[in-house]
Order: C-alpha cells, then sequence, then structure tokens
C-alpha cells in the first residue's frame, strides 16, 4: 500500500551544469602596400562579440568573433600605424539535455592576446578565448508536504527549509546609441586606432514584475592626430537602462550578465569644426532572478503497524550571490631595459586568470609606448599579476577591468600601480532531501502483543525521534509520559503508540 503525500509545487530554475571552455584562434595578415615595413610591435587591443547562442543535439553551440587592433612602429618612421582584425569562433559545450527546456547563460572574455613578426610585411596574431557557461532547466520544487488524515501508525518528522532559487531567467537585446564630442585641450582625431567598450550595471531595480536595470557603457578610444607621435586616448561613458518582464516577484537577488553583440564607432565632422565620435553598441542583458523559498517537507517517516519503505529525492541545487564587486591594488617596479625618455601611453588589458583553492589570480598585460633615450619611438610588453583572497569560496567572474593606470618612468624603469575592478558571483552547492510517499508492507504487519507497552531506556545521544521510531511510539506520547524528556542523561519511559 504506498501513502502520497498532499505536495504544494512551485517552478524554480535548477543549474544543471557549469562548463568553462577555451580555444585559440590565430590569424595572419599582411601589412598594405602603402604601409611601411613594420619595425616593432607597440600594442594589441583585443575585444570579444558573442553572436549567438544555440541548442544542439550534442549540447550548446556559441558562436562569436574576436576584433584587434594592432599598433606597431614602421620602419624609419616615427607614426604609430595600425592593422585592424576580425575573425569567428565558436565554443562547443557537450551538455546532455533535461526532458524539460534549457536555458543557457554565458559569458566570454579574451584571456591572452599574442603577436609576432613572420617578417617586416606579415604577422601572426594569437587569440586565447573563454567561454563561461551556466544551462538552466525547469522543474517543480515542492514546497510543503502533508500528511494525509487516517493513516493509522504512520509518523512523518517535518523540517522547515529556507532556500534562495532562481525563479525567472530572460533577455533582452539592449542598443546604446550616442555621440561624444572630444574635449577642446585635446588635438583633433584624424584616424581611429583601437576602441575598448564594456558595459557595467550599476543597479537593477523591481516593480511588480519588471525589472529595470540600469548601467553604464565606458569607452576607451585611441585615434591618431595630425603632429603628434602617439596615439591619444579618450575615455567616454554614456549611462543607459532598460525594463526587463521578469514574470515575478520578491525578487530576493539577481545577476545581470550584459554580454557584447556588436560595436560600431566613427569619426565625424561637427559644425563648429571640430570632430566627434558616433557610437552604437548591440548587447544582450541576460538576467537571472532568485526568490527566498521556505520549505515544509517530510525528512523522515515510520509506521508503528508494519514495515515501511520510503520513496526519497535528493536533488543538488546550486545557490548564487547577487554581484559583488571588489577593486584590487598592484604595484610593480618594471625593467624596460632601456631609457625611457618620456611615456607616451600604456595599454593595459587583462589577460590570464588562475584559480587555487583561496585566491583568484589576474595576469595584466601592460603595452609600453615611449620615446626612449635616442628620441625615438619604441615599446615593450611586461606582464605583472594580482592576487584577490576567496576563502575557499567558489566565484564566477563576470568581468574584470582595469579602472586606474599609474606610472612613473626613472630611467630604464618605471614604477607601475594599477587598480582592478573584478565583478563576481560567490556560489555553493546544497542539497535537499525529502520523503516524496511512503509504501506500507501490509503482509509484514508487526504483532502488536509481542511488542512491549512499556520500554525503559536510557538515551545515548540519540533523539526523541530515532527512540520513537526505533520503540514503536511517538514523540508525542514520549513528551507526555515524560518530564524534560529532552534532558541529557535521564532514563526514558517510552510507551507503544498504535
Amino acid at each position: 500500500m504506498e501513502i502520497q503525500f498532499e505536495n504544494r509545487d512551485t517552478v524554480i530554475y535548477r543549474e544543471y551544469c557549469h562548463l568553462t571552455a577555451h580555444t585559440q584562434e590565430s590569424i595572419e595578415c599582411v601589412v598594405p602596400d602603402t604601409d611601411a615595413d613594420v619595425e616593432k610591435i607597440a600594442a594589441v587591443q583585443s575585444r570579444v562579440f558573442l553572436k549567438s547562442k544555440d541548442l544542439t543535439p550534442r549540447g550548446v553551440l556559441v558562436s562569436g568573433e574576436i576584433d584587434a587592433s594592432v599598433l606597431y612602429i614602421g620602419e624609419g618612421q616615427e607614426l604609430i600605424s595600425c592593422i585592424r582584425l576580425k575573425k569567428p569562433f565558436s565554443l562547443e559545450y557537450e551538455v546532455d539535455p533535461p526532458e524539460s527546456e534549457v536555458l543557457a547563460q554565458i559569458v566570454l572574455a579574451v584571456r591572452g592576446t599574442d603577436v609576432r613578426m613572420i617578417n617586416p610585411r606579415k604577422l601572426s596574431v594569437l587569440f586565447e578565448i573563454e567561454g563561461d557557461l551556466s544551462c538552466c532547466c525547469g522543474e517543480k520544487l515542492c514546497v510543503e508536504s502533508k500528511v494525509p488524515p487516517d493513516t493509522a501508525g504512520l509518523h512523518a518528522r517535518l523540517e522547515d527549509l529556507e532556500i534562495t532559487l532562481p525563479t525567472a531567467i530572460c533577455e533582452k537585446v539592449l542598443v546604446v546609441n550616442e555621440q561624444f564630442g572630444f574635449p577642446a585641450e585635446k588635438p583633433l582625431p584624424a584616424k581611429l586606432i583601437s576602441e575598448q567598450a564594456s558595459l557595467v550595471v550599476s543597479d537593477c531595480q523591481f516593480v511588480g514584475t519588471k525589472a529595470i536595470v540600469k548601467g553604464n557603457a565606458s569607452l576607451t578610444v585611441a585615434a591618431l592626430c595630425d603632429g603628434q607621435r602617439g596615439p591619444v586616448l579618450t575615455e567616454f561613458t554614456a549611462p543607459f537602462s532598460q525594463i526587463m518582464d521578469v514574470g515575478a516577484e520578491d525578487i530576493s537577488a539577481y545577476t545581470v550578465k550584459p554580454e557584447i553583440t556588436g560595436a560600431y564607432f566613427d569619426l565625424i565632422d561637427t559644425i563648429s569644426g571640430g570632430k566627434a565620435l558616433d557610437m552604437e553598441l548591440h548587447a544582450v542583458l541576460q538576467l537571472s532572478c532568485s526568490e527566498q523559498q521556505k520549505l515544509h517537507l517530510v525528512s523522515d517517516a515510520y509506521s508503528n503497524l508494519m514495515p515501511a519503505e520510503l520513496v526519497c529525492t535528493n536533488r543538488e541545487y546550486v545557490l548564487s550571490s547577487s554581484p559583488q564587486k571588489k577593486r584590487i591594488q598592484l604595484e610593480e617596479r618594471i625593467n624596460l631595459m632601456e631609457n625611457c625618455a618620456e611615456l607616451l601611453h600604456v595599454f593595459a588589458s587583462p589577460s590570464r586568470v588562475t584559480r587555487e583553492s583561496n585566491k583568484l589570480g589576474v595576469s595584466v598585460n601592460l603595452d609600453f609606448l615611449y620615446r626612449n633615450g635616442e628620441d625615438r619611438l619604441s615599446s615593450c610588453r611586461r606582464t605583472v599579476t594580482a592576487a584577490m583572497e576567496t576563502d575557499g569560496a567558489e566565484i564566477h567572474v563576470l568581468y574584470i577591468r582595469p579602472v586606474q593606470v599609474t606610472v612613473k618612468p626613472e630611467g630604464e624603469y618605471a614604477e607601475c600601480g594599477v587598480m582592478l575592478e573584478i565583478a563576481y558571483t560567490i556560489t555553493e552547492k546544497t542539497v535537499i532531501s525529502s520523503v516524496e510517499a511512503v509504501v506500507l508492507n501490509d503482509e509484514q504487519r508487526y504483532v502488536q502483543d509481542a511488542l512491549p507497552t512499556l520500554t525503559l531506556v536510557r538515551p545515548s545521544g540519540e533523539s526523541l525521534w530515532s527512540l520513537a521510531k526505533k520503540y514503536h511510539s511517538s514523540e508525542e506520547k514520549i513528551r507526555q509520559m515524560n518530564e524534560d524528556a529532552e534532558k541529557t542523561g535521564r532514563i526514558l519511559l517510552i510507551p507503544k503508540c498504535i
């Protein structure tokens, strides 16, 4: 005989896999015939765009595009030249699909870009790309169980739990259009040679079932200017906001993962004779919202009349915090190997990320562009590292970006300081165990006359529940017969309970 409990369910999203994949892509490019030979690589700036993510019979296929600007010093010239590169790539994740619909979220990052000269007319660029994928599926979660009445001899133990789980996952396309005027104190740009763009979410407010996501598009553009030996960098910021229909209320935690899908920049002339930057960013906002669930579940059951077999479920859930941000400062004295007479600029780009038991390590590439002691343009690349304590927690990085770079050259050396901002979520796993039903063996009923009416017991670390289960009683009856029943070390009278 099977006894089903009366259950009340809700729908949640369970993260059933989290995978990180890497790919390397290389491009060979030839210097245009109109440009001089390459004398020295000055810097490389790269960015990654998400193009699509598709479910396949084998799992999830993510397609993207890598975009890079290679800055170099032309042979016999005291000017910076630039080559622009693009290449598509894909990341394939083998994921066993569940029975319900799969919702996938992705965070892409460039974890390294290296350039080498094959010859003065040909360059080879190697990219290392990382994709952090999480897959969720919708399923029912039992939030309350009730034991049906008139189940003679059946006792159920109920426990209260609290857990915060995703109840809504949605996406929306975002477009940011803006025009920026260049500062009057800077020379007019003649040609754009690199652009770095990032979307940083600063706030997410919930009104009913709507989410209002707010943030900023942060831009850094490098341009060649007439009469300037090095590139001129200018930073811009544009606010954005987006309303998303979540379809859920009482949000306790959230995570927004913006992924840029396209970026377009152009220099335009202004009426006053100046220059302005015309920008258009395309992105997708991936929003995951969680609610706190209060659970009232059966954790154990037994019958005083016959053997009982429990039908149990054990399900693992991943709990994620709302996004957190931390800034870490690294300082290092760097040997440039030659005298630096004038520092023109330092390009900073995070590269490799390493995870240890209690630390998150980040490597940052610094591309120095300067005039050396012979008053010639020169460059070099150096790598510095920083570490963040994680206290053993498992964290998922949303982005890493330099917010401040300071360099003080002193002859062949430079005192460098880099401030990094790291956005991340903390995750942990928990298992929820519950009893969904009880199967009673009516053919092997206990012989009630053979069971003692009263048993004298001195418990040894046993709970009242385990004693009641062992001696065919109930917690209620034990408490009725014994004062201070849960007092340690005392002798208990345990009555038989039918």
